[in-house]
């Protein structure tokens, strides 16, 4: 599948020129306005059996056109070597596909499909926005609460979890009271499922590309490294293929001062943990393109293996559901990347209660010199309510609600005296 840029006056004829170009089942990935002009990129199928056929054609018309010139030849009494030589192209071997273009090309399957995902699970949001939006009535509120309500109405909550939360506390007059409510409830709803922070043993850290599986592994190894020393840590980065993923690897493992190996392969991963099997702790770092399958591979090279997936906490649900949901996959626990970054972490909530899984460890920094902190329910919820910015909605509101008499006031009084002033006796 590749990407396609199309350009025209307005979205009208961009959309009518890529149906026209690509058919009506061609996939729209975005639009935007370049240079007065609008562009739509577009996702379409490639065939690679098409661009071949041109050149058969052209080997087979040259073969008739030798073969009928040698028959003349043998008619007017030539020997046939007289006749123009026969000259067919040898086929041209295919190139061979890199690692990196393997890696390049599965990786942009995925964001397409990923594309794909989202565009689906964003329609299907807006139908029960409207839905939900024909019965919800925000005069049964109380004006206490009212601030959460229109917090809880600007965040990115999916509009599920949203009704369900605001239907909870909206018979309630405090808005303490109702934040508390909101803070309990979500957390029972989580469950307080707490996994241990790799200690020992085999462990691959997994998760999508950009999730900071990297920058965890290091963290992990440095806590484990300060506690039991840095000779009995050990971290291999398996089949990654990414520009600069091994000089990154080996330059925070330097830093820490634990040994660092590379495996391109199951055969050579398995050379390697039978090695390493004095270390007491051992940390695998797995790409971040086919996921489940790099990790089955793993699991055949290592017994007990232990697997932990890592999540940024400003994932979208669409990845959230992809990689929890999936029944091939047996995740240990659940590490949250990017906490100081994102404030809204609601995605991740709304799958949480759906299916809950055990949260183990969590970064709140970019810097690798920031260790990783054991996370639990409570503080990802905490974290999520506190980005909502309840105070300063109950503040405006407050001052709203102080200015307005003032306002209705004055704007009485303003009437009164031109009436009076133009009553014909005034002076």
């Amino acid at each position: 599948m590749e990407l396609k840029r199309i350009l025209a006056k307005d979205i009208r004829r961009a959309t009518e020129k890529a149906v026209a170009l690509y058919g009506k089942d061609v996939l729209f990935v975005s639009n935007s306005r370049v240079n007065g002009m609008t562009e739509v990129i577009v996702a379409v199928e490639v065939m690679p059996d098409a661009m071949t056929e041109p050149a058969s054609v052209a080997d087979g018309a040259q073969f008739q056109s030798a073969l009928e010139q040698s028959f003349k030849a043998l008619e007017n009494g030539l020997a046939v070597t007289d006749a123009p030589a026969l000259q067919i192209a040898a086929p041209v071997a295919a190139p061979v596909q890199t690692d990196t273009n393997q890696r390049d090309y599965i990786r942009g399957r995925e964001i397409v499909d990923m594309v794909r995902d989202e565009l689906t699970a964003i329609r299907k949001e807006f139908k029960l926005a409207q839905r939900v939006a024909m019965w919800q009535n925000d005069s049964a509120t109380h004006q206490a609460i009212r601030p959460l309500v229109a917090a809880l109405a600007e965040a990115g909550i999916p509009v599920s979890l949203r009704t369900l939360l605001v239907d909870h506390i909206n018979e309630m007059d405090d808005l303490q009271e109702a934040q508390d409510a909101l803070q309990a409830h979500l957390v029972k709803s989580i469950g307080e499922h707490a996994a241990k922070v790799p200690q020992s043993g085999i462990h691959a850290i997994a998760g999508p590309a950009g999730a900071g599986k990297t920058l965890m592994v290091a963290r992990l190894a440095k806590a484990a490294a300060e506690r039991k020393g840095t000779d009995s840590v050990a971290v291999i980065s398996y089949s990654d293929q990414r520009a600069g993923a091994w000089s990154q690897i080996q330059m925070l493992c330097a830093q820490i001062g634990v040994d660092c190996l590379r495996a391109g392969d199951a055969e050579t991963l398995s050379m390697l943990l039978a090695e390493l099997g004095s270390r007491k702790l051992i940390l695998i770092d797995t790409p971040g393109v086919e996921v489940i399958a790099k990790i089955n591979e793993v699991a055949s090279c290592a017994k007990n293996l232990t697997c932990h997936l890592v999540l940024p906490a400003d994932a979208s649900a669409t990845t959230v559901r992809k990689y929890l949901q999936d029944p091939e996959s047996h995740w240990s626990s659940l590490m949250v990347s990017r906490m100081d970054e994102s404030t809204q972490p609601w995605p991740l909530i709304q799958i949480l209660c759906d299916y809950p899984m055990p949260l183990s460890a969590a970064s709140f920094s970019p810097l690798m010199s920031v260790p990783a902190k054991i996370l639990s329910g409570a503080q990802l919820v905490n974290s999520a309510i506190k980005g909502l910015g309840i105070e300063d909605l109950a503040v405006a509101q407050s001052e709203a609600l102080m200015d307005e008499p003032a306002m209705s006031v004055m704007t009485a009084a303003q009437a009164l005296v031109q009436r009076i002033e133009k009553m014909p006796y005034a002076s």
